[in-house]
């Protein structure tokens, strides 16, 4: 008997290749995580014998002996040192003493002067006692309460107002 062809199987030829795809995948997958982890073995193992070969352990070394593994590795050179620039000579001594600022002098202020007609309008305003100013609110207020119940509208917005300003209808007694 012999073996059928890929072809003359019941499958779909598109699944056929997603499944050899993912068993491809899968393959890689596994080759690259047992090389990496053979790299990171071979660095763990290369760090503790640097660590057991030297007692007094500086990390910063450590840290040099990198930044030079990843320098070297991806061929980067470190610019050269500049030299320290020298500092700037010292000022040369003047011979002319700087002058000095004359004192300020702080001036006194000046208080306004109130005019003949300011002085007597503060003059009323000190005369009106609290009671004379409440009295004239209260006598503006009548006078746009009844322009307000003056209206056709007037006793309906009444109403209303009532409901929204007044107590809640819980706590109205009975009517």
């Amino acid at each position: 008997m012999l073996m059928p062809l890929l072809a003359d199987l019941p499958v779909e030829p598109n699944v056929i290749i997603v499944l050899a795809m993912v068993i491809i995948g899968a393959v890689k997958a596994l080759l690259e995580k047992a090389q990496k982890g053979r790299a990171e073995e071979a660095q763990h193992q290369e760090h503790q014998e640097h660590f057991e070969d030297n007692e007094a352990y500086d990390p910063y070394q450590e840290y040099e002996a990198e930044l030079e593994r990843q320098r070297a590795q991806m061929d980067i050179s470190l610019p050269p040192e500049m030299p320290k620039k020298a500092s700037p000579p010292p000022m040369p001594a003047t011979s002319k003493p700087t002058p000095t600022p004359p004192p300020v002098s702080l001036a006194q202020p000046t208080r306004p002067t109130l005019t003949a007609a300011e002085k007597t309008a503060l003059e009323n305003l000190q005369l009106d006692s609290p009671r004379q100013r409440r009295a004239g609110a209260k006598s503006l207020s009548r006078n746009r309460l009844n322009t307000l119940l003056g209206s056709p509208t007037a006793a309906r917005d009444a109403l209303l107002l009532s409901e929204i300003l007044g107590p809640p209808k819980a706590l109205k007694g009975e009517e």
